[in-house]
């Protein structure tokens, strides 16, 4: 055994200033993170007033991590030496002769610096550096990051980002903290016996008047001109980590007010009950396109610049989609560092989990959410719709057609647009599966035609996804949202909820059609399209889902298979006062020039 090993190395330096040192006999704590599928391992520990934290080979011997230990302890001792010079110099022949060890024992007993790292590092060895000592502790609960956001606003909920290891959400214990410099002392937020990390020196010295002690904080307006501080201590199975904490950057400013979603909340306070799902379909408008000098000047001159800033944007998306208590969440516009950052962490406190597919090179791309109590995921079937038409073989008479038409077949391959579909199974009843799928079609008002067959398409590839995940012993129902840019008069719709549109219809053939280069029409002739699906739409026929200055019209859809599903309730729109109260949207208010439409959508009982 290593223990019964004696060492041949001893770590030492010369102690020039053994005050340094804490000569307490209390315990502090020694982290160590070791991980099977990680080949190198972390230790922290404190020295002084800092945090050391070494990253080791796991099979590094463990003379290698101690020396390292006795150069970062040196290199502290001496920090500061030349101010000290004189008074250093005078007590030199005393110090010459003091010299202290850092070594590693378990159960008293030395263990050898040969072992490697990953087998030295146990729980309940002590760490000894001179006359401090530490406790090893071998993955114990533990933050590995938290951040918080750069804008906040009273009335809008702050969600950290929060990243923890061996740690349970639900256990560990949080705080949240209003700076006020009407408290004479600063409030203590360290466990007993740990020390605590500071953000940074000017938190040494700032007063916190404690605000929550839940995750999630909604500042209210007495936080107005403040900063926030957030402290979370990690817990598992009765286990406790050390305490971390951060400051806010921001100053909380002021909020806009009520907003109408804040109204449409009123209708979703609860979550759906047994047999029934919550659907929001939403284009929350992605930052890439909301800064542009297009935006600004001519899309939405009515907007403050402000309002169209992603930091703002954010704080509205967040607490108007957490606020519908959905189960299925599908969005358009989705931009990536927003997938990741934001909406990931807040809504996986909510209970969600979510997948994303980008559109090629655009930063911005398609998302589906869906609650954890409600279903399970299977799969994830996404396509480029221009790839899978010259490559699905179910897509070959489609293709073959267009193939007498080149500038309209290269227009649908050329584009980005996706189809994204998620294979979800009922919580409540492994029998019945929904097949959700999602996509933002061609935007040009002068192109129904590239729009159909895009969407003849989507329908081909979902037929075959359907099909080939249904069994006896269980059903697939489709639920297909997006923003289709279509209006319900459109040949679209028609083909959607008719299951079929005819070779004659007038968005074959557009009273504006484009032409090619030589002045020729870019489609000669329509073609018959059709599918299987009964579908319908689950919001009806709002008056408009899109209300920008220049264009007011339904857009987007949530659309379900009548064979399976039915409607249980929809969602009021905000009222026309509301949408244009600031001119239109995006707005102070909106976040999006889109609406979110949504629906409590049940399966219907066989």
């Amino acid at each position: 055994m290593f223990l019964r090993r004696i060492s041949l190395r001893v770590c030492t330096f010369v102690l020039v200033e053994r005050s340094v040192l804490c000569r307490s006999f209390t315990m502090q704590r020694c982290v160590v993170r070791c991980v099977p599928e990680e080949e190198k391992m972390t230790i922290s520990y404190r020295l002084g007033e800092g945090q050391r934290n070494l990253l080791r080979a796991k099979t590094e011997p463990l003379g290698g991590a101690l020396s390292r230990i006795v150069f970062n302890t040196n290199k502290y001792l001496n920090k500061g030496k030349k101010k000290k010079k004189a008074k250093l110099e005078a007590a030199n022949a005393e110090s010459e002769s003091n010299t202290i060890t850092a070594q590693l024992t378990f159960n008293k007993v030395k263990v050898d610096d040969d072992i490697p790292n990953s087998e030295a590092w146990q729980e309940g060895a002590i760490l000894e550096i001179g006359e401090d000592r530490y406790l090893v502790n071998v993955n114990p609960p533990m933050v590995k990051s938290v951040v918080l956001p750069i804008s906040i606003m009273a009335g809008f909920p702050v969600f950290p980002r929060l990243d923890l290891d061996f740690a349970s959400r639900q256990e560990s214990s949080y705080t949240w903290y209003r700076e006020d410099s009407s408290v004479p002392t600063p409030t203590p937020t360290s466990n007993s016996g740990d020390s605590k990390r500071k953000s940074n020196e000017e938190n040494k010295q700032t007063n916190w008047v404690q605000a929550s002690h839940d995750l999630i904080y909604t500042p209210v307006n007495s936080d107005i001109g403040s900063k926030l501080k957030f402290v979370c201590t990690p817990k598992c199975d009765g286990k406790e980590g050390v305490t971390m904490e951060t400051v806010t950057s921001c100053l909380v400013e002021a909020g806009p007010g009520l907003c109408p979603f804040e109204t449409r909340h009123l209708y979703t306070k609860k979550r759906t009950e047994k047999g029934c799902f919550r659907v929001v379909s939403y284009n929350i408008l992605a930052d890439v396109y909301a800064k542009t000098e297009l935006s600004l000047t001519v899309l939405y001159p009515y907007c403050p610049p402000y309002a169209l800033e992603l930091d703002y944007r954010r704080q509205l998306l967040l607490k108007e989609l957490v606020g519908y208590n959905a189960d299925l969440l599908v969005l358009q516009e989705t931009g990536k560092s927003l997938f990741n950052d934001a909406l990931v962490p807040a809504l996986d406190l909510s209970g969600m989990d979510g997948v994303y597919i980008g559109k090629g090179q655009q930063s911005e791309g398609e998302a589906i959410f869906y609650h954890r109590d409600k279903f399970r995921f299977l799969s994830q079937e996404d396509i480029n719709v221009g790839e899978c038409l010259t490559s699905d073989p179910s897509c070959h008479d489609l293709q073959k057609w267009l193939s007498h038409s080149p500038a309209v077949l290269n227009k649908v391959t050329s584009r980005s647009t996706v189809l994204q579909v998620v294979l979800l199974e009922s919580i409540e009843d492994p029998s019945r599966r929904l097949c959700v799928a999602n996509t933002h079609l061609y935007w040009h008002p002068r192109a129904p035609h590239v729009r159909l067959v895009q969407m003849a398409v989507c329908l081909k590839f979902l037929e075959k996804i359907v099909n080939s995940n249904s069994t006896q012993d269980s059903s697939v129902s489709l639920l297909l949202c997006g923003d289709l840019n279509s209006h319900p008069t459109s040949g679209l719709y028609e083909l959607l909820t008719k299951q079929a549109v005819p070779a004659s219809h007038t968005d074959w053939f557009p009273a504006e059609p484009q032409t090619t280069d030589d002045g020729k029409l870019e489609l000669q002739e329509g073609v018959d399209l059709s599918h299987p699906f009964t579908l319908t739409s689950a919001c009806g026929l709002p008056d408009y889902t899109n209300y920008v200055g220049g264009f007011q019209g339904t857009l987007d859809y949530i659309m379900i298979d009548t064979c399976q599903l039915a409607v249980n309730q929809t969602i009021p729109m905000p009222t026309h006062e509301e949408v244009t109260a600031n001119t239109a949207l995006p707005s102070i208010v909106f976040p999006s020039d889109h609406i979110a439409i949504i629906a409590d959508v049940e399966w219907k009982k066989t």
